[in-house]
Parts: structure tokens; C-alpha cells; sequence
């Protein structure tokens, strides 16, 4: 059995889109089941999927009131019945051979702890020029035609389509903690593959378990979007710095939070002259993600949540 866990906030037309895909899977229906988990939706998601269960025996609803992907995927980690789970977002296309192609990699390598899919960007318009560098933020993932495995920590998985074993998935305690009421506190899935690399875990490659990942170039694809994605990435990277130090500010995280600082008004005076250099925009993105790390730990409730090490089994 493989489970298909997909968390959703308000995604209903997506959903409409993207569901449909994985009813249509090449495995039996008896061999997965698809658990979509609703994150505090305020749209008719539940009445939507509520509506398939009659016909789709192997579709799960699943409500989560506690805000965030992390808590959203570990509620339907815990209710899956599979011996591998997938996780999955809900804006995106997913092909038939998906989940054949995940168990296909897991059976030939019984060591393997977790597999690595094809993520493809599909805009809803024309793709900007300028945003080629930038498409690995929204999660584009190829690692070639071939079935691969790697313990050298040189694979990633993104949360957009990624499986891994159940037991190794609670061995290690999940997804770290992201987001918190409206603050986003953490590096969740990011936190995740860490651990694995932390490890040296075995992980597969299937290049035919594959994800067109939805975008609106409005949207994901402007200038904003992309700056948005840095500066997550960098209260993730500090996150992430914080955890490796015990949750403590210690010498090596005080002067981490100086170097952002400095780095942060040298960058800013920088753009002054250089108002159209989207690589520097960018950074500073990113460098004022790792100071607005360090804010959030001003605040008591969020600091408590954060320096929780195993938020899968609180």
C-alpha cells in the first residue's frame, strides 16, 4: 500500500484540477489510497471532496485545524495505512505512472529510504525571460532520464512530489516545524531532507513519477514572488543554524545575526546603484529573511514552538 498525502488551504479550484490525476493513476485502487488534508480551508474543499468519496473508495478528507504544511502532512502521515507515503501538493498535474514509477524504485533497492520525483514548471501564461535561474525556487526538480540512487547527500526531494518509507519518515520525526499562526518559523520539508542527508539515507530517483506544478505568472512568476521565496528561504537557513546549536543563542549564532546585519545595509546601499540587478535583489531577499529570523524569537510563543526538536510526535 502507498499513500498519496495532500495538504490543502483554500485550494479548491486547483483541487479540481489536480485530483482527477491521481484517480487516474496505472496502479489498482486497492493499492493506494489518496489522503487530502484540509488546513482550515474557508472555500467548499471539504463539500468538493466530500462529494467524490462515494465513488472513490480510496479517497480519504482529513481536517487539520492547526495552521501550516508541516502540521497538515503529519496528520495525514499518521492516518496513512501505506508502507510508503507520498506527499504531494494540491497545484499540481500528476502523471498516470506516477505512483508505479515511486514503488518501481523503492522494489529495486531494498535499502532505499526515499524517492525523488520530477517536478516541471507549467505557467498559466507566457513564462517570464527573466526567470530561468529562479525556477528551482518554485520547486523544478530533474535529476535526468535514468533511475538513480545516492547516499551523498546530493538529491533533494521538494514537498510538491516526494515519497518516503513510513518508518523512516517517524524514525526521524517528520517535517520540522514552518509555519506557526501567520509566521513562518521554520524549514520544514527542507528540514526533512536534512535529516536524511545527516544520515547518508539511501535516495532513489524515479524520473517517470512525475509533477507539473501549476503556476500563475502574475503571481509565482513575478518579481515579487521570487523575492518572497528567498526571504523564506532565509529565515529557513537561519532556522535551520539555530537547530544545530542546540536552539541557543550562543557565540556562533551572535555573530551569525551580526554578519546578516552588516550584510543586509551593505546590500541595501548597493541597490541604490544597482536598482535592476535582480541577483543582488534577491540576496538581500534572502539575507533579510535570516535578520527577521532572529525577530521572531523575540516573541515567547513563537520562540517555544521553535525550539521544538520533534514536532511529529508533540
Amino acid at each position: 500500500m502507498i499513500s498519496v498525502i495532500i495538504p490543502t488551504y483554500n485550494g479548491l479550484e486547483m483541487s479540481r484540477k489536480s485530483l482527477p490525476t491521481w484517480f487516474s493513476q496505472t496502479l489498482p485502487k486497492d493499492e493506494y489510497e489518496i489522503i487530502v488534508v484540509d488546513n482550515r480551508s474557508t472555500d467548499d474543499t471539504r463539500q468538493y471532496v466530500e462529494s467524490l468519496l462515494p465513488e472513490h473508495k480510496n479517497l480519504v478528507y482529513l481536517y487539520e485545524p492547526k495552521s501550516g504544511a508541516t502540521n497538515a502532512r503529519h496528520a495525514g502521515a499518521r492516518k496513512a495505512k501505506g508502507e510508503y507515503l507520498v506527499f504531494a501538493d494540491n497545484d499540481g498535474l500528476f502523471n498516470p505512472e506516477c505512483l508505479a514509477s515511486i514503488i518501481e524504485v523503492y522494489q529495486a533497492n531494498k535499502d532505499c529510504a526515499a524517492v525523488a520525483c520530477r517536478i516541471d514548471i507549467v505557467w498559466d501564461g507566457e513564462e517570464p525571460k527573466w526567470i530561468k535561474p529562479y525556477k528551482y525556487l518554485l520547486g523544478q526538480l530533474n535529476y535526468g532520464d535514468d533511475i538513480r540512487y545516492d547516499n551523498y547527500n546530493r538529491f533533494y526531494l521538494n514537498g510538491g512530489l516526494m515519497s518516503v518509507r513510513k518508518d523512516v519518515f517517524e524514525r526521524l520525526g517528520g517535517f520540522n516545524p514552518d509555519l506557526i499562526g501567520p509566521y513562518l518559523i521554520g524549514d520544514g520539508d527542507l528540514g526533512f531532507v536534512n535529516k536524511l542527508h545527516a544520515e547518508h539515507a539511501l535516495i532513489g530517483w524515479a524520473p517517470n513519477a512525475r509533477m507539473q506544478h501549476m503556476q500563475l505568472v502574475t503571481k509565482h512568476g513575478s518579481k515579487r514572488g521570487i523575492a518572497l521565496h528567498c526571504y523564506n528561504n532565509g529565515i529557513a537557513d537561519s532556522y535551520a543554524k539555530y537547530r544545530t546549536q542546540g536552539f541557543r543563542m550562543n557565540g556562533v549564532m551572535w555573530q551569525f545575526l551580526f554578519v546578516q546585519l552588516g550584510v543586509v545595509v551593505k546590500q541595501s546601499i548597493i541597490m541604490l546603484l544597482h536598482l535592476h540587478d535582480l541577483d543582488r535583489y534577491f540576496a538581500l531577499k534572502q539575507h533579510q529573511g535570516n535578520v527577521r529570523f532572529f525577530g521572531l524569537l523575540l516573541k515567547p510563543a513563537l520562540r517555544r514552538e521553535i525550539r521544538k526538536e520533534d514536532v511529529y510526535n508533540d
